[in-house]
């Protein structure tokens, strides 16, 4: 069995392991990056969905660090996650506090809640074909930088994680209730509190300012940016009703000279 078949047959071992093939524990997001943190040499991993109207959403992490790495990249829309996704290919980071602090990604490093202990990052893509999911961010990816074969592994194991998650999302009466590998391909989308309290707040956010969703969401991030909360956090108030949004004042109308 060659190298990389090896780390894709270990990877769905213990994604079985950890309970994903039973009908009442389907596939999400926590189970895929806690995967691929126990076969990659890396030390944590988050994974991100590319959504519609140019939206990030977070549908699992690994870590602490890459839990807050992957909030402070969906709020400001740049970093290796985004930038692989829209490049298509791996972006790999060897000093990451470096290429933040050279420039690299300005609104990033406006960020005042990025982790400070980050050093080697490596983000791959999820892709098939045109078809772009997300991507997925390996944090303590040293190994992943100078070794060809681990280098290898996270990319075909990204491989499997895109296919997790476009084969959940084909209807049962379509995929025959097919298994990958004796893996159920349940609703991956099963999505954490935090995630649910976003969409709910941008239902909110929406109503109260009369807008588009896409607008209520941006006003969400720009208020998560400016405050240095994470969209979470934001999200979290406004449910709850400590926060509300009132629209913008109309500009004031042209002055109408006098006759």
């Amino acid at each position: 069995m060659s190298p990389d078949r090896s780390a894709v047959a270990r990877f769905l071992a213990v994604l079985r392991e950890l309970g994903a093939d039973a009908e009442s524990a389907p596939v999400h997001g926590d189970r895929l990056c806690r995967a691929s943190v126990r076969v990659l040499p890396v030390s944590e991993a988050a994974l991100t969905l590319a959504m519609p109207e140019n939206r990030w959403e977070v549908l699992g992490a690994s870590g602490a660090a890459a839990a807050r790495l992957a909030d402070a990249q969906a709020v400001v829309g740049e970093g290796p996650g985004p930038e692989s996704n829209l490049a298509g290919i791996p972006v790999r980071v060897p000093d990451f506090g470096g290429a933040v602090a050279g420039g690299r990604w300005p609104l990033l490093a406006q960020w005042d809640r990025l982790p400070q202990t980050l050093a080697a990052i490596c983000s791959v893509p999820l892709r098939l074909g045109a078809i772009r999911v997300g991507y997925l961010d390996l944090i303590g990816a040293d190994a992943l930088l100078g070794d060809v074969e681990a280098y290898t592994d996270a990319v075909r194991i990204a491989d499997v994680i895109t296919t997790v998650l476009l084969a959940a999302l084909t209807p049962p009466e379509r995929n025959g209730g097919r298994e990958l590998n004796g893996l159920a391909l349940g609703p991956w989308w099963e999505q954490s509190a935090s995630a649910r309290e976003i969409h709910q707040a941008t239902g909110m956010v929406a109503v109260q300012l009369d807008s588009t969703a896409a607008v209520a969401y941006a006003r969400l991030v720009g208020h998560a940016f400016a405050t240095g909360a994470t969209l979470g956090d934001t999200a979290a108030d406004v449910v709850a009703r400590r926060l509300r949004f009132r629209p913008d004042p109309d500009p004031d109308p042209e002055p109408v000279p006098e006759r």
